[in-house]
């Protein structure tokens, strides 16, 4: 019975989450064809971690930093979080 409990209140969490990412997305401009790859992709997922983005496009630990540092420095995305908890996302 406690097993059932856990899965439903981890699909009830997840639904909560995808809608939320669901309405980020509506709320989000269309990025013109030649944006940066990551801002496509963070456009697509709503928000996501460093390691989420080294993963995708198969960077190394300092590239995928510099890179999403500079789209920061640029005002293209805004990080929160802290030390491992630390998400980007589109800059409103």
């Amino acid at each position: 019975m406690r097993r059932i409990g856990e899965l439903l209140a981890r699909a009830i969490s997840r639904k909560c989450r995808d809608d939320e990412l669901e309405r980020a997305r509506k709320a989000r401009p269309d990025l013109p064809d030649d944006a940066d790859p990551i801002l496509r992709f963070i456009a697509e997922v709503g928000e996501c971690s460093p390691k989420e983005v080294r993963e995708r496009f198969s960077l190394s630990r300092t590239t995928a930093f510099r890179r999403l540092a500079r789209l920061i420095d640029s005002g293209q995305l805004e990080k929160f979080g802290q030390t491992n908890s630390i998400r980007y996302r589109l800059a409103a």
